[in-house]
């Protein structure tokens, strides 16, 4: 069964699944599937690709025939892990499938706030040549939040600008593991990298970008102490997952600092309702949950989808169970 409604939409992937299972059930209804429509699509299935769909415990518990979630995309929050566990349900997830298409949005994201395009277009729109002043990406300070794949896939699109990337993260890393984590780099790119706490990443920087999976630990881990830090022209983009950002009080930043500048992917919730504030702000540029669609990223994680539960079925150890941060690791 694939819950996942891109995934079910695309035919290329669809065509691509069925020259290797005979008996698919696709989620056309145009809409993320929950609660009994989402249990009653499920039953009797043993393997699921699955999408932003929230399989917790009491799902998972009355899905008995279920064997292996294959997780299309690399967010893990919509998934109790545990539960996974206890019902012996294995897991097929591929890390790192969307660092390019994720890392390149971030960009975009920097480029927009740096040169305030948004509010160009609304002036040209009402006749107004306001031509004004924006900044270069070149020899800025860059916190990373979370240096995993995505993390440093962005590092490495930064590497021409020459700016400093100071990053923060739960694992601490050597200079050694850097040498390791980019084995083409150079020695200058290794030693523009330096690691932080996260309030010192924060008081440094011009732009932060977020990229840490949503955890318990993780939730509204940018509230009003951390905005704070931050300088008052700061910029922060947040492609990774809407909680890990409180945007009640990102609001009240940006209403407070007309300089500060906010590029936002992620939602809490998904969509934001029409009456939320985020929508209100000129310093804020919206998109839609789509760091990860591209036809090429679609693709790539659709296919190890498919691999992930031909290896399973196939008894290859190659897939296992994982749990918690080890996923992340």
């Amino acid at each position: 069964a694939i819950t996942s409604r891109s995934f079910s939409a695309n035919k290329y992937l669809v065509d691509e699944l069925r020259s290797r299972y005979t008996n698919i059930t696709l989620n056309n209804s145009g809409k993320t599937l929950v609660g009994a429509d989402l249990l009653e699509f499920l039953d009797g299935q043993n393997k699921v690709i699955v999408g932003l769909e929230n399989f917790d415990k009491n799902l998972i518990d009355q899905l008995p025939e279920l064997k292996v979630i294959s997780k299309f995309g690399v967010g893990l929050n919509n998934i109790d892990l545990e539960s996974m566990k206890g019902n012996a349900i294995s897991l097929g997830f591929q890390p790192g499938t969307n660092k390019q298409s994720v890392a390149e949005l971030a960009l975009m994201h920097m480029f927009i706030a740096l040169r305030k395009a948004p509010s160009s277009k609304e002036d040209i729109s009402n006749n107004i040549w306001s031509q004004s002043k924006g900044h270069e990406l070149f020899g800025k300070s860059i916190g990373i939040i979370g240096f995993g794949n995505i993390g440093q896939r962005l590092a490495e699109l930064l590497e021409p600008f020459k700016c400093k990337i100071i990053f923060y993260d739960g694992v601490e890393f050597s200079k050694e593991d850097l040498v390791t984590k980019f084995p083409s780099r150079s020695e200058d790119f290794i030693n523009s990298l330096q690691q932080s706490s996260l309030n010192e990443v924060l008081k440094e920087v011009d732009i932060v970008s977020i990229h840490i999976p949503l955890l318990e630990e993780t939730q509204n881990l940018i509230s009003t102490d951390e905005l704070a830090c931050l300088k008052k022209d700061a910029r922060i983009i947040n492609t990774s997952r809407g909680d890990l950002i409180n945007e009640n009080d990102l609001t009240n930043h940006l209403d407070k600092n007309k300089d500060f500048y906010a590029g936002l992917d992620v939602f809490d919730p998904e969509p934001p309702n029409k009456d939320s504030k985020i929508l209100k702000f000129k310093n804020v540029v919206l998109t839609p949950h789509s760091a990860a669609y591209t036809e090429e990223c679609l693709s790539k994680m659709s296919m190890y989808c498919a691999e992930n539960i031909n290896n399973f079925f196939n008894n290859n150890p190659n897939i296992s169970l994982l749990i918690n941060k080890e996923i992340y690791s």
